[in-house]
């Protein structure tokens, strides 16, 4: 699968403003980040929809509670949601490490090519699912934003085989590894 990445984007990683145009000098990093990437990382996802009920706090799904007001709010015309889990794999870690050796700029660079390519994988996914899944889908809800406390992943990695299928790790402060890795939470509006 051939992902690509949008510079707006790459450059709002590195810290420039909205509409920021990197310099030549920059761009001709991000295209040397985004051919050596292509060679080494291994994009994959799952997802698995599930039916769930509303609690006060948040929502239950298969005898989970995820305590959010937030994700509450955001899904509240859902009738299912999606758990969804998106990497990049080892190979994105490796080679930024190997940057922070060599070239800290770089390292820079091919963290926001990264992150920029896992959203592109992201769209795919979502893509896919919506040809499988009918319905409206809302925007990815992810732990860790607003008032969703990013101690959900522990919780999420129980639902959704994420070691097992993508080989993705959770750390004790629940941060996952490799590190360009979504989860997210999709409600679904089926009319």
């Amino acid at each position: 699968m051939l992902l690509k990445y949008e510079l707006q984007e790459t450059a709002r990683y590195m810290g420039y403003k909205h509409g920021a145009e990197p310099s030549e000098e920059i761009c001709e990093l991000v295209d040397e980040a985004y051919i050596e990437l292509c060679k080494v990382i291994q994009p994959k996802y799952i997802y698995k929809e599930y039916d769930f009920t509303r609690t006060e706090d948040g929502i239950m799904v298969d005898g989970i509670e995820f305590k959010s007001k937030k994700l509450l709010t955001h899904i509240r015309k859902s009738t299912s949601i999606i758990l969804f889990g998106a990497t990049l794999g080892q190979g994105a870690d490796a080679l930024i490490r190997k940057y922070s050796v060599t070239d800290i700029a770089m390292t820079a660079v091919a963290q926001a090519v990264a992150g920029s390519m896992v959203e592109n994988l992201c769209d795919i996914a979502c893509d896919e699912m919506k040809k499988e899944i009918k319905g409206e889908h809302r925007p990815r809800f992810s732990p860790g934003y607003g008032d969703f406390h990013i101690s959900a992943q522990e919780d999420f990695f129980r639902l959704l085989p994420m070691n097992k299928q993508l080989g993705i790790s959770l750390s004790d402060g629940f941060m996952m590894t490799p590190t360009k890795t979504v989860t997210a939470f999709i409600g679904v509006i089926k009319e």
